[in-house]
């Protein structure tokens, strides 16, 4: 057996720094090991001092390098969904550069016949060459179209004929074998009952895209969801004695708080929202990208299904509208907003992306973690919080982190 050793570098976990720490990875297994025992070989990496932690995780991601997570339909051909797997590995391989190793490839809104064509492409992975899937995120079409963002309407519907509407959308097979997250507003027939049974199902339910109140988010709640979408987004903005969804994350009534999704892109929300939400419930804030496909191309306006999306930068708008169709800003940067608007640590910036995301899903036994037999998914950051290096189960990838300073992003 042989092994790799880090050295010279401080470990970063659970918040915490630890110096002067080694880590060890198992070749053969590409997993973390346990010091070995004497006569193993040895393959030693200095990190020159720099820290090592789990690598990131974004569970909100709609496509990325001009590839568009929901772009298959009903038309696709056999020679259509190949050239989509193909488009989807090479996105992921270079995704994979940012530091980011694992995701939850999402689809917004839409028809059955495209779930039936996406979702098996977005089977739990695990590569040595490319950001793993670990399961889709469904954003909608359970959701509300007061709160529709740039979602497709004629694809809404509602649950009223229970777990089979879920069932009749996603696809019984793809439901249980493919996806990880699936976000819907309680307030739409049929939701709050079949909440548990998805839960049964290992499925994270999380609250977005909704008109639904506080009472309704705790009956939610109470039914087994336990994330709330890109929290102010998509939901009644909260009010001193009418808090709503938000109202949640510091609920003293709730079982258990949500995990709560957050873009800190400084596009979709203010710092001081954003920094106000972090210091309620850091352990349960989680960052996110939500970039579109957009993201790695240069600025212009780009056909998305029966709508045009203009990128300026990091903002993506509806053509000719101030509606948000999402973001073009990578996790690491939008950690770096983060620790910088809420002043905190780089250890609990790093809990955003890695812990926190992978507990929320359920995989914090295999990802997102420096604990031994975890994935040796691994990110080098300097004391900034810029990626130098990634290590995909062990084995090292060419890095890509591009600064986008956070005052120049804030502006609404």
């Amino acid at each position: 057996m042989s092994f790799t050793k880090f050295t010279n570098c401080q470990l970063c976990d659970q918040g915490i720094i630890y110096y002067d720490g080694e880590l060890y990875v198992d070749n053969s297994t590409g997993r973390i090991a346990s010091r070995p025992e004497k006569g193993a070989k040895i393959e030693v990496v200095d990190l020159e001092g720099n820290i090592l932690a789990p690598g990131f995780i974004d569970i909100q991601n709609n496509g990325i390098f001009g590839l568009n997570f929901s772009s298959l339909n009903g038309n696709s051909s056999e020679e259509d969904v190949e050239g989509f797997r193909n488009h989807y590995r090479d996105a992921m391989a270079k995704y994979l550069a940012t530091g980011v190793t694992a995701i939850c490839p999402t689809v917004t809104s839409n028809f059955p016949e495209v779930y039936e064509k996406v979702l098996p492409v977005y089977k739990v992975s695990r590569s040595k060459v490319q950001t793993d899937s670990l399961g889709a995120h469904c954003e909608g079409p359970f959701i509300n179209v007061q709160k529709k963002g740039c979602h497709p309407p004629e694809t809404f519907t509602d649950a009223k004929g229970g777990y089979r509407d879920i069932t009749k959308v996603y696809g019984e097979n793809n439901l249980s074998e493919y996806v990880a997250i699936v976000t819907a507003a309680p307030e739409i027939e049929g939701v709050l009952d079949v909440i548990a049974v998805l839960k049964e199902k290992n499925i994270t339910v999380s609250i977005g895209h909704t008109t639904a109140g506080y009472e309704t988010g705790l009956q939610a709640i109470e039914n087994g969801a336990t994330m709330v979408t890109h929290l102010y987004n998509a939901m009644p903005q909260p009010h001193h004695r009418d808090v709503g969804v938000v109202g949640l994350i510091t609920s003293p009534i709730a079982k258990d708080a949500p995990y709560f999704g957050l873009i800190t892109d400084g596009v979709h929300v203010d710092p001081s929202m954003a920094t106000i939400a972090y210091r309620s419930r850091p352990d349960k804030c989680i960052v996110v990208t939500d970039a579109m496909h957009l993201i790695g191309l240069p600025d212009g306006t780009y056909k998305w299904d029966n709508q045009y999306i203009t990128k300026t930068g990091p903002r993506l708008y509806l053509k000719g509208t101030k509606t948000l169709a999402g973001a073009a800003t990578t996790l690491p940067q939008c950690m770096r907003n983060l620790m910088a608007w809420a002043n905190i640590s780089l250890p609990e910036a790093i809990k955003t992306v890695t812990n926190n995301p992978a507990k929320s899903i359920g995989v914090e036994k295999r990802k997102g973690f420096l604990n031994v037999d975890c994935d040796a998914d691994l990110v080098v950051l300097d004391k900034k919080g810029f990626v130098k290096n990634v290590y995909k189960l062990g084995k090292p990838i060419k890095t890509s982190d591009e600064n986008q300073p956070s005052k120049l992003m804030a502006a609404l």
